[in-house]
């Protein structure tokens, strides 16, 4: 060993000759793994949008043909304008929603603001697929729930209600609704930072509430609003379950929804799927650097000092209540709508509109085929597997990650943390298929149709919330201890093991909970990359929706949903008592 490290000093430049060898190489091997699980695949799908065969063809050249048929096809450019409508038009009306609840939460007195953040928190757990399944039991034109006044006999008699799911607009609003708690969560963080004495001042000065917000509040918050316009809007152009449930029947078409039906045709377009799936990844590029500027820039506004900060509270006097109102409002949008409505459709052998006669015949039908099906126990058993693996992987990948970026003066860590966030620049179902003609070229290594592949996309997908969420727990970490424990002469892997991991618990689970959920009701990515013995619950659940079989559909919404919450809770009691251990 001694020799190993002679060497090692000797052949590694200045800046590295007195680092511990191992850790040279371990930084160094780091970084290769997060270039395959990053760099390759995007690097492949380039290639192949430059290719003139797919990958299970020989032969081929360069050619710029993929893009000129994609470009000259008037669809591409309707494709275009239906992605950007859904996203800006979603994020739009999503932020007044979240602003305006954040604001309530945080700058008011009105009840029920601690109970906003647990609703927060479950919606986190209700999949996308399941939310847009509720909408259309709700505003289906002839059975819809919402268009019950318009259809029953009872009401107007028509033939078909006024409300339609099959509409972008639709699209647009219920995204907004599903947008609301993240946007919730982020603007907290922003209300949060700022000074309310400048709120303060304005009031002294004679102007009123709504002034006030208009004035001095959004203006202070602008970068910040910014940046989660555009790191929400990023993610947005990339979603599947609704555009493809809301508006796939109606021939509404987004990026995920052209890209799934390319690879679904036989034979499959690899050349419109990859073309689109770069031109997808090329903006969210150009999203994530936009977003890093603002982010940059909003720390130059950042109002909080160390002279006694203390949110100031509006009294909103004879509005308290209605505050109240929307707050549980917001619970029962969110949470007990789609709790309800799933259950209902559930118990139903077709879906009809609530009626005595409707409920009489409900059972528990549905339950017993899906719990008698094959493929639902394979798709739970490899739901589990993600559920199990994925966290623990990405988390303990994305500590290292952010242990090296924050506490090491290695030349590079900046390329460790812009590897690791790159993922997020691509939507799911591009970073699927990416693998996809990963898995297929490279098939001496037999992953493709296990499980396993989904597990490493999953991996490569999720490091990128994962180091976002280390990254800050680090920063908040002081490195005293670390120090003292170099000190004593142990290797710097002692000190990580030993004392960083154990002190990072508490934010670790918290990111392991975001990652387990998002892993666990994924399904954009398994479109592509499953076969019949790694199909997970999700995609399970969307082929019976696909094949008209709605009851069934709703029965696994409803098991994926009691997974998802026991995570939920099962992540908060270990948080809780973690918490008591430390404090």
């Amino acid at each position: 060993m001694a020799t190993a490290a002679q060497v090692a000093r000797k052949v590694l430049p200045g800046r590295f000759a007195n680092l511990e060898p191992q850790y040279v190489i371990f930084v160094g091997g780091l970084g290769l793994i997060l270039a395959l699980l990053v760099i390759m695949p995007l690097a492949i799908l380039l290639f192949y949008s430059l290719w003139s065969v797919g990958p299970v063809d020989d032969g081929g050249s360069l050619t710029l043909e993929n893009y000129r048929k994609t470009f000259l096809d008037g669809a591409t450019y309707e494709l275009l304008f239906n992605t950007a409508m859904f996203g800006v038009g979603s994020v739009a009306v999503g932020l007044v929603f979240g602003v305006s609840l954040a604001w309530i939460v945080e700058r008011t007195n009105a009840p029920f603001r601690n109970f906003a953040f647990v609703v927060a928190i479950i919606t986190a757990g209700i999949p996308p697929l399941l939310y847009a399944m509720t909408w259309v039991f709700l505003l289906n034109p002839r059975t819809g729930v919402f268009n019950m006044p318009f259809t029953q006999e009872w009401g107007l008699g028509w033939d078909k209600g006024i409300f339609n799911p099959y509409t972008l607009g639709t699209l647009v609003v219920v995204e907004a609704f599903r947008l609301t708690p993240t946007i919730f969560l982020m603007v907290v963080g922003l209300f949060r930072s700022m000074d309310p004495a400048l709120e303060e001042a304005a009031s002294t000065s004679g102007a009123s509430t709504a002034t006030t917000v208009r004035k001095v509040t959004l203006p202070v918050m602008l970068p910040g609003l910014l940046g989660v316009v555009i790191f929400v809007g990023t993610a947005t152009i990339g979603l599947f379950e609704l555009p493809a449930i809301l508006g796939m029947p109606a021939g509404i078409h987004v990026f995920a929804t052209r890209i799934y039906i390319a690879m679904d045709t036989t034979p499959r377009d690899y050349g419109l799927a990859t073309s689109l799936g770069t031109v997808a990844a090329l903006i969210g590029i150009v999203g994530i650097y936009y977003y890093h500027r603002v982010t940059r820039v909003q720390q130059k506004f950042a109002t909080i000092t160390g002279k006694g900060y203390r949110p100031r509270r509006i009294d909103l006097g004879k509005f308290r209540p209605w505050a109240g109102v929307a707050i549980i409002f917001y619970f029962l949008l969110m949470v007990v709508l789609p709790t309800v409505v799933l259950l209902y459709a559930s118990g139903q052998p077709f879906f009809r509109p609530p009626s005595v006669e409707a409920f009489q015949a409900a059972n528990f039908e549905s339950y017993r085929i899906i719990f008698g099906r094959e493929e639902f126990w394979t798709g739970l058993r490899n739901s589990l597997t993600l559920i199990a693996t994925v966290p623990f992987i990405t988390i303990i990948l994305s500590a290292v990650v952010s242990w090296i970026v924050v506490r090491s003066k290695v030349r590079g860590r900046g390329v460790l943390d812009t590897l690791a966030f790159v993922p997020f620049t691509a939507p799911s179902i591009v970073f699927g298929l990416a693998f996809l003609l990963i898995a297929i070229r490279i098939d001496w290594i037999p992953i493709y149709g296990t499980i396993w592949l989904i597990v490493l996309v999953h991996v490569a997908r999720f490091l990128a919330y994962g180091t976002r969420a280390t990254n800050g727990a680090m920063f908040q970490l002081h490195k005293e201890l670390e120090e003292a424990g170099s000190v004593s002469g142990v290797g710097w892997f002692t000190v990580f093991r030993t004392i960083t991991l154990r002190l990072l618990v508490p934010s670790l689970i918290a990111a392991w909970l975001w990652v387990a959920i998002h892993s666990g009701r994924e399904l954009s990515m398994a479109l592509l990359l499953s076969t019949r013995d790694s199909q997970i619950l999700s995609l399970v659940a969307w082929s019976a929706w696909e094949n008209g079989r709605i009851s069934e559909a709703a029965a696994m919404g409803m098991v994926l949903m009691v997974m998802m919450t026991a995570i939920v809770v099962l992540a908060r009691v270990v948080t809780l008592r973690l918490t008591r251990e430390h404090g």
